[in-house]
């Protein structure tokens, strides 16, 4: 998003803000009950708001990350964030003690907000490619294989290669977009919505859950 070789080569591809705010903190595994230090993610879902918490550094911290509405729209990486602000956004009774209990121990937030850019943008201009931020291993399998000893050994034949990479890549990465923009909407529903996804999600149980996922999880180059 704030690719400053993007900028450059795409002066006319300016990112959008979402309305959505990330706040992250992170915690020493020993600062939590043992129930919340599990290796799993563990997910709170709300009105306007979610809260993803899990295991990184071997177990050793538990990363957390809260999801809010928001104007604050500063372009950039992140800065500090209040921790008043996290918190009175979680004050609401509808939000059980653990979910709480977990966003008071942080002691020190961090918060951007979340951008994008249209699904338009090229990604490649002569000899130089863009590879994405959560999609980047992925995108750098994809152009290993295009940018073979034999592409690489002309101008022409690389900016053909890239190509060729952004023309394989884009239909998924897009498809990944639209997946996490829908579910970020889903996690935020409330009222009668909200309680027809989590009938939804009680019906479907844990295993046909992360089957849904298999097409991004499973994937291989």
């Amino acid at each position: 998003i704030w690719s400053t070789v993007r900028q450059h080569l795409f002066p006319e591809v300016q990112p959008h803000f979402s309305g959505l705010i990330a706040w992250r903190g992170t915690l020493d595994a020993t600062q939590l009950p043992k129930d919340y230090t599990a290796r799993r993610v563990q997910l709170w879902m709300g009105p306007n708001a979610h809260l993803v918490a899990y295991p990184i550094a071997s177990g050793r911290q538990i990363n957390v990350v809260a999801v809010l509405p928001g104007t604050w729209n500063r372009p950039g990486w992140s800065t500090p964030g209040d921790p008043l602000e996290v918190m009175d956004a979680f004050a609401s009774p509808r939000w059980p003690p653990s979910a709480r209990m977990m966003l008071a121990t942080v002691d020190s937030w961090r918060k951007w907000a979340l951008f994008g850019v249209p699904d338009s943008c090229p990604w490649s201009k002569g000899p130089v490619a863009l590879l994405g931020a959560g999609m980047a291993l992925e995108d750098a399998a994809v152009l290993a294989r295009h940018l073979s000893p034999e592409a690489a050994e002309s101008t022409a034949g690389i900016t053909a290669a890239l190509k060729q990479y952004g023309g394989a890549r884009q239909a998924r990465v897009r498809r990944v977009q639209r997946t996490a923009r829908q579910q970020g909407r889903i996690y935020h529903l409330g009222g009668p919505l909200a309680t027809a996804r989590d009938l939804a999600i009680r019906a479907l149980g844990p295993e046909r859950m992360l089957a849904r996922q298999d097409w991004i999880y499973g994937w291989r180059p």
